[in-house]
């Protein structure tokens, strides 16, 4: 029969704690991810950290990255759509040549809410999968959502994105974005917007310091 909490041998003395391999790395960790993120709930984030970390841990990563190329073509094939269903939404990835399990990495990573996803959430997520840092995933979004033109995008579809990526980006704040929506002298004078509109704007001054990342 296994011991209960209080069947456990009590800890009286520094000689009788063994730490674990690894435990303060990731105890460091998570207490960086608590005072960045200052949950209200402690328990359900750490609940939720911890699920994610053992999402990842399984994950297959030998899946090569979706090429921008790919991208840009599941980008056509999906831009009419508001929501989509997972199964035909991965047919559509394979479609345009993207690896099975790159697609279901993101869907475990995601764990959307429903089978129900937003298409453009899901190439974001992509995206980020062969974008290694926020700048990279920044430019990279212009690039792909901009294909046909010339890289700019409607200020309401840059922002759809931008809090895409915001709800699992943990370098970009909800906050800095909340600024950036109410930005009247700049981007709401805007119809679109380009990669350096955003890169120079006062606000998101700080997230390409330094930007010295190639162009994807």
């Amino acid at each position: 029969m296994s011991k209960s909490l209080l069947d456990q041998e009590p800890i009286y003395c520094v000689e009788q704690i063994k730490i674990p391999n690894g435990l303060p790395v990731l105890l460091k960790t998570f207490a960086k991810e608590v005072i960045r993120a200052q949950p209200t709930n402690l328990e359900d984030f750490a609940l939720k950290y911890f699920q994610r970390l053992a999402t990842m841990i399984k994950l297959d990563t030998t899946a090569p990255p979706p090429s921008m190329d790919q991208l840009i073509e599941l980008f056509g094939a999906t831009k009419d759509l508001e929501y989509i269903n997972q199964k035909p939404l991965a047919e559509m990835a394979a479609h345009a040549g993207i690896n099975a399990v790159a697609v279901e990495n993101v869907f475990k990573l995601a764990n959307f809410p429903s089978d129900l996803v937003d298409p453009k959430e899901f190439i974001v997520l992509l995206l980020t999968t062969t974008c290694k840092s926020f700048i990279a995933v920044m430019r990279g979004m212009f690039k792909l959502f901009g294909a046909k033109t010339g890289e700019k995008l409607p200020v309401p579809l840059f922002f759809v994105l931008v809090n895409h990526l915001a709800k699992r980006d943990k370098e970009i704040k909800k906050e800095t974005i909340a600024r950036l929506e109410l930005d009247v002298k700049t981007l709401k004078k805007l119809k679109e917007v380009s990669i350096d509109d955003i890169r120079t704007n006062p606000i998101m001054l700080d997230y390409f310091k330094p930007d010295k990342t190639p162009l994807v």
